[in-house]
């Protein structure tokens, strides 16, 4: 079924056109050439494999467009040039593999993009250039295996992020340093094994998360994003299952990480020998020798020592004194 270019000629007025559900295979470059004042436009369960280059040319006014579950494999360059109102855009259940640069060029007030259930394989960030009032893009259940940003521009508008569904093994560093608005994110249902710490320290407005049916590594590869969810005041995903390593395979996330303390602190060895204090050179310890008075250093005198209750009296021995006299000092020396 085709719709040729007069289908519509003679009602200019029309603000609201329903062509949904009509097996419509073919549309003319000019069909909508004669109702500029299109607000709705409903082109959703066709057959259409291709959009004409000038197929929304003129429609300054439109403000929401259903081209969901057709055959579409590719969205023409600029071909919503005009559509500078446009606020809603469906082109989910279809068949697009990559978008151009400038597919979406001209949707200065896009607020909602579902491209869902469509056969992407990598999506570039920079592939949505100045949609600054996109706040919802919808990519689940595509087969995206690599994401990555490679913008200039921080594309501060964006809340709402689906990428569940897919293929999604890894998430190159920094790729949602672009996106410091995002608040919703759901990543279940890929074949993630870990999230860096780079990547979590760039979820700095999250309040909500989805985690799950993805291929847990429950080694110490998980601890950036565990950690990250343990300060997490959002709605996140409870059911995280490791998918290895072997022996805890099944068991939930949080439960193996206590269990077996893969997030714990590693102890810091100190060995003698890495902190051992340099030894300072020791000066030899210097103990003089006793010296002995000789006898005729000393003019005779009387002595009488005085008799004690306590200790016995016994006459001088001046080699004793003196050799203990001179222990005493080296022991002050030492």
């Amino acid at each position: 079924t085709s719709v040729d270019e007069d289908s519509f000629q003679g009602i200019r007025r029309l603000k609201e056109l329903i062509l949904s559900s009509n097996k419509i295979t073919y549309l003319h470059n000019k069909t909508f050439h004669s109702v500029p004042n299109l607000r709705n436009l409903d082109l959703s369960y066709n057959k259409l494999q291709v959009l004409q280059s000038e197929q929304f040319k003129g429609l300054r006014k439109l403000l929401i467009l259903h081209l969901r579950s057709n055959s579409l494999k590719t969205v023409p360059i600029r071909v919503f040039q005009d559509c500078r109102n446009l606020d809603f855009l469906d082109l989910g259940y279809n068949r697009l593999r990559s978008l151009s640069r400038n597919a979406f060029a001209g949707l200065l007030k896009l607020t909602e993009l579902h491209l869902e259930h469509n056969q992407f394989s990598k999506i570039n960030f920079a592939h949505f250039p100045r949609l600054f009032n996109l706040r919802s893009i919808y990519l689940q259940w595509n087969r995206i295996r690599s994401l990555s940003q490679g913008l200039t521009w921080t594309w501060s508008s964006l809340h709402n992020l689906d990428l569940s569904g897919n293929d999604i093994a890894g998430i190159e560093p920094g790729t949602f340093q672009c996106l410091p608005n995002l608040q919703k994110l759901n990543l279940d249902s890929n074949k993630l094994t870990n999230i860096s710490q780079e990547t979590v320290n760039a979820w700095i407005s999250l309040i909500s998360i989805t985690l799950s049916g993805n291929m847990w590594e429950c080694t110490r590869s998980i601890c950036p994003l565990f950690n990250w969810l343990k300060n997490f005041k959002g709605n996140k995903e409870s059911t995280m299952i490791c998918a290895g390593p072997k022996h805890i395979q099944g068991e939930k996330v949080s439960d193996a990480v206590e269990t077996y303390n893969i997030c714990a602190e590693i102890p810091v060895v100190v060995t003698e020998k890495s902190y051992q204090v340099p030894k300072t050179q020791q000066r030899p310890i210097f103990i003089p020798k006793p010296t002995v008075p000789k006898v005729e250093d000393y003019e005779p005198t009387s002595f009488t020592p005085s008799p004690s209750p306590d200790f016995p009296t016994s006459g001088p021995e001046p080699e004793y004194e003196h050799v203990s006299f001179h222990k005493i000092i080296a022991g002050s020396v030492a």
